[in-house]
């Protein structure tokens, strides 16, 4: 399974439950591709960051993992739509 083809289903998983098979090939290629574990940890502080949107937006840039020039960049876009 390539990286394009884990894409996709890393997205799916996020919205529902994926067929057996596809959890499996899923799981192995991200045990195998750095990339992707990456790119799905990133997708994971995306939509946390999303979700918890309009409740505290600073509050909710604490909890992450993210490079402190990268919340920065955030908290002052967030500003800006204020």
């Amino acid at each position: 399974m390539s990286c394009k083809d884990v894409y996709p289903l890393i997205s799916e998983s996020r919205d529902h439950s994926l067929p057996f098979l596809s959890r499996m090939r899923l799981k192995m290629h991200l045990a195998i591709c750095g990339l992707c574990e990456i790119y799905q940890k990133q997708l994971e502080t995306l939509c946390r960051i999303a979700r918890s949107l309009g409740k505290d937006e600073s509050k909710a840039l604490e909890k992450t993992s993210l490079k402190p020039e990268i919340k920065e960049k955030i908290q002052k876009w967030i500003e800006e739509k204020k």
